[in-house]
């Protein structure tokens, strides 16, 4: 009872042959008639039987194993993206080793490397680092970014999304609604002991819709959370005080929902009017803004859509094919709530 079953065994006992045992429970039809297969199965899952993954990986040269790297798992985006990468992974009988780097860059290196000891066929990296060094990144192992890009000239396919023009629309939307004092809450990545400044394209957005109604740009109505996990506590913070500093402000553009949330906070602790007297956007359409009273008015990325995208990608890498294109650009839209209109 303690032996661990082999397919031999099962066999043994099913009264058929090895060759039966390891169609049937590889799901590899032809030579043997369903009720032969029911009764395999049966006994495979009375014994407790569990196929050896190991030995299977070596002999296929695959381990049906993926690397997944995000920078913190307690966020709502990244949280619902790993669930729909796990998910549309396992349907295609792949299993993924979650690796939440909690915005640490060494550690994301560490986990690129424990990756690769461990024969994963491939690496969905949706971190915090732009720049992949060459040390982590080996070129028999298929790596792929969602949400990030590589700027060290590797060619490594990204998925992405419109982020400026998803700044545009929401910026936008808070002027054409009356809005001329828009505060841009945005956020650093690597952590707050080592925060990094990066190519902003939520930024870029935001600028652009100024300019193109007309606002001039004041760099005192741009600031950023030190915190890249974002959190809104921070936020209502940097809110608190602008407000309490006799700023003119009567929108609010936050690069997360995070830090739209806190901004929420802030605004009505300061007992101004959500959105009488000042509107509030946000990023990424997360459960924080579909929940929060009032709604948060936030830019849907498509989460369904940039996990599909991403996995058939890296599907399509492990199998061998190549990928024509450097970036799948994957389009948002806005969704209007109560935060920044009051019809």
């Amino acid at each position: 009872k303690n032996k661990t079953l082999s397919i031999k065994d099962i066999a043994r006992i099913s009264g058929v042959s090895i060759a039966t045992v390891s169609r049937v429970l590889n799901n590899k039809g032809g030579g043997y008639s369903e009720r032969t297969a029911e009764k395999v199965r049966a006994v495979a899952e009375s014994y407790g039987y569990i196929s050896n993954m190991a030995a299977k990986s070596l002999r296929e040269s695959k381990s049906n194993t993926i690397g997944l790297i995000i920078p913190n798992i307690s966020n709502d985006f990244f949280s619902s993206l790993s669930l729909k990468i796990e998910t549309y992974m396992e349907k295609n009988d792949y299993s993924v080793f979650i690796c939440n780097t909690n915005n640490d860059m060494e550690k994301e290196k560490r986990y690129f490397k424990t990756l690769a000891g461990r024969g994963v066929d491939g690496i969905i990296c949706a971190s915090g680092m732009n720049t992949l060094s060459d040390d982590v990144i080996r070129n028999d192992i298929p790596v792929i970014c969602i949400d990030r890009s590589s700027e060290n000239g590797v060619k490594i396919p990204r998925i992405m999304n419109d982020e400026v023009h998803g700044g545009y629309m929401a910026t936008k939307h808070l002027i054409e609604n009356q809005c001329k004092h828009i505060l841009y809450i945005g956020f650093y990545r690597g952590g707050m002991e080592q925060p990094i400044m990066y190519d902003d394209p939520r930024l870029e957005g935001y600028k652009k819709a100024l300019k193109e109604k007309g606002i001039m740009l004041d760099y005192n109505y741009i600031v950023y959370s030190k915190w890249s996990a974002s959190t809104s506590g921070e936020a209502e913070q940097i809110v608190a005080k602008f407000i309490k500093e006799g700023h003119v402000l009567d929108g609010i553009f936050a690069a997360n929902d995070s830090l739209a949330l806190g901004a929420v906070h802030a605004v009505m602790k300061a007992g101004k009017k959500i959105p009488e007297e000042i509107k509030i956007a946000g990023f990424d359409n997360s459960m924080y803004a579909q929940s929060m009273l009032p709604s948060i008015t936030s830019v849907d990325r498509r989460l369904d859509e940039l996990a599909e995208k991403g996995c058939q990608t890296m599907l399509n890498m492990i199998n061998g094919q190549e990928i024509k294109e450097d970036t799948i650009m994957v389009p948002v839209e806005l969704v209007v709530r109560e935060s920044s209109c009051s019809e």
